[in-house]
């Protein structure tokens, strides 16, 4: 849920388009009586249509490429260890990844990995598939803009 108050914030966008592309799912598994889908879209709670759980695990540098480009992806971090690294070696950027962070960035674009560390790590990760979208009728979004304007 924090990550999807977050994302309200950062990208009023892919926000409302998540929340667009869960409406008209419930749709179309109320209308293809889907039972399954109707009661997991009950309880799933944000705007995300993928969570990945990542535990203790590095992740070599990567793309995701069944992702939408122009969406954040957030992970937030949980456990008990501590010194652990996020980097995106095309930024030249390496970030503390300790336990309660929460990094969100463009996941399809940037190349981004996460060290190994010593304990016990969780990783939640949050993202849309474009896949999902297109099934549901619904435009991801556009670019996050800082000024506001669409």
């Amino acid at each position: 849920a924090i990550a999807t108050v977050a994302l309200r914030v950062m990208h009023p966008q892919q926000y409302w388009a998540g929340l667009q592309a869960f409406a008209s799912l419930g749709d179309k598994a109320g209308s293809k009586e889907l039972l399954k889908m109707s009661e997991t879209l009950q309880y799933w709670a944000t705007v995300f249509n993928i969570l990945t759980v990542i535990c203790n695990r590095e992740t070599l540098n990567h793309r995701d490429h069944s992702l939408i480009p122009k969406c954040f992806d957030i992970l937030t971090s949980m456990g008990n260890y501590l010194n652990a690294r996020m980097s995106m070696p095309s930024l030249q950027l390496e970030f503390r990844y300790n336990p309660g962070c929460m990094i969100a960035f463009l996941g399809r674009i940037k190349r981004h990995g996460v060290h190994a560390v010593e304990g016990d790590q969780i990783a939640w990760a949050c993202y849309m598939r474009d896949a999902v979208h297109i099934y549901a009728g619904i435009p991801s979004c556009g670019w996050a803009r800082l000024d506001g304007k669409k």
